[in-house]
């Protein structure tokens, strides 16, 4: 979500008077490394990156990544493979052995699909890119689908669909069952029907809550000031996630499986949230 991100440095820059210069990167356990090596100051990342950098499993390979900080919710990332409406792919079990984009390595689809397909006991063939790239893979008919773990409205998904006609395959409910007790930082959700035009009715999946954090090493005066900074001009983010109001609530950060920043502690319990103990960082204890 670039551009959500960007509105994001953009509301830093315009209300906090700070400089700010967004870039492109390879996704969430990018700027995880990148932050927990104070090399960069704001980013976004999901829960399952986070989950796994903090205790240093799957991406991490035993480092564990425990700089890291969060903020301020930033969406719900909502799970399904998108495919062609003339595939023959009907369920997630019919991914064995085809080609499935999966976004670049280190993005949420590319670390978190696997788990999916794992207990569902099939494996597809992960083809790696950019999603623009593996887009258009799909429209060629190079591939048979993408995963995505996206907010809606999700700019890729509303471009496929706006030259091809789609479908999107979720998890079947057992499957969603097992996986959010498997992996607790998931949750069950349900997609909106006209989310888009292929989405004819309500759209039961998994969700996965995407944070934006930054390091413990931030001053707690500054990370005090993004925080408030955030929940007092939704409307001025908006323009960079239409749906950004929706997810905008203190409440939504009760999942994160990292601890929250001092300054972002402060700005909470200011408004009178009962913070959840294992959102309180060490530093604050």
């Amino acid at each position: 979500m670039y551009v959500g991100t960007a509105r994001f440095g953009n509301m830093v820059q315009e209300f906090l008077k700070v400089n700010a210069t967004t870039e492109a990167s390879a996704g969430p356990a990018d700027h995880i490394k990148l932050i927990n090596r104070g090399e960069m100051e704001l980013g976004g990342a999901t829960a399952g990156p986070l989950h796994e950098g903090w205790n240093g499993l799957a991406w991490a390979k035993g480092e564990k990544y425990q700089n890291v900080r969060a903020l301020v919710p930033y969406y719900a990332a909502f799970t399904y493979v998108t495919v062609l409406a003339s595939s023959p792919v009907k369920t997630l079990k019919d991914l064995d052995g085809r080609k499935l984009g999966v976004g670049p390595r280190g993005g949420t689809p590319q670390t978190q699909f696997p788990k999916i397909f794992e207990i569902l006991g099939v494996k597809p063939n992960y083809v790696l890119g950019s999603f623009g790239d593996i887009q258009s893979q799909l429209k060629d008919g190079l591939i048979e689908g993408v995963a995505y773990m996206a907010a809606h409205p999700y700019a890729a998904q509303m471009q496929l669909e706006a030259t091809h006609e789609a479908r999107l395959i979720p998890p079947d409910a057992a499957t969603a069952d097992t996986f959010v007790k498997k992996y607790p930082y998931f949750s069950k959700g349900v997609l909106p029907a006209g989310s888009y035009k292929s989405v004819k009715k309500d759209m039961p999946t998994v969700v996965l809550w995407m944070y934006f954090i930054t390091s413990k090493n931030m001053p707690d005066s500054f990370a005090y000031e993004v925080t408030k900074a955030a929940f007092e001009h939704v409307d001025y983010l908006k323009s960079g996630l239409p749906s950004w109001d929706k997810y905008m609530k203190a409440e939504n950060m009760f999942s994160s499986p990292v601890p929250l920043h001092r300054g972002a502690v402060q700005y909470y319990r200011e408004k009178g949230v009962k913070l959840p103990a294992s959102l309180i960082p060490p530093e604050g204890k």
